[in-house]
């Protein structure tokens, strides 16, 4: 009888044991906490700048007040980046350059690939660092700023 007694104790404490670490497993199981989205820490508008010509950027896009050269060697494939495109939210400018063909801001058919749906924009995302991306967002979100205190 006390032999039964021992192993039932065993296995009442072995069966309260799994529950407590099935508990600890669905707790410590990696979730999407309520309410989240994704923001962008700043950027340093200076190196942006230098990583806006590094990445050649300017050959596609104009930037008014960057102090880029003004001919585009792409004969003005895309968009001129300010200050419409620098009002956009910075987690938008951010996806447009790593994922040109997810969405396209606004309606301008000549910037659109030949299927008419995708950016003509090549893909950056293997040559540029997370750091360079958002440097070159603040520089753009900066440009807006520049341009709106213009006297």
């Amino acid at each position: 009888m006390v032999k039964t007694l021992q192993s039932l104790v065993v296995v009442l404490c072995l069966a309260m044991w799994a529950d407590v670490l099935r508990a600890e497993q669905k707790t410590q199981s990696p979730h999407v906490p309520k309410g989240w989205k994704l923001t962008l820490p700043a950027g340093d508008a200076e190196a942006g700048k230098t990583a806006f010509l590094k990445m050649g950027c300017y050959s596609c896009h104009k930037v008014p007040g960057g102090d880029f050269p003004e001919a585009r060697i792409s004969g003005g494939v895309g968009p001129d980046l300010v200050p419409a495109y620098s009002q956009l939210p910075r987690e938008f400018l951010a996806e447009a350059i790593i994922n040109p063909h997810r969405y396209m801001s606004g309606t301008l058919e000549h910037y659109r690939g030949s299927d008419k749906v995708s950016s003509e924009m090549r893909d950056y995302s293997s040559v540029m660092s997370v750091r360079e991306l958002l440097d070159i967002v603040e520089f753009l979100k900066q440009l807006n700023h520049k341009t709106e205190n213009k006297p």
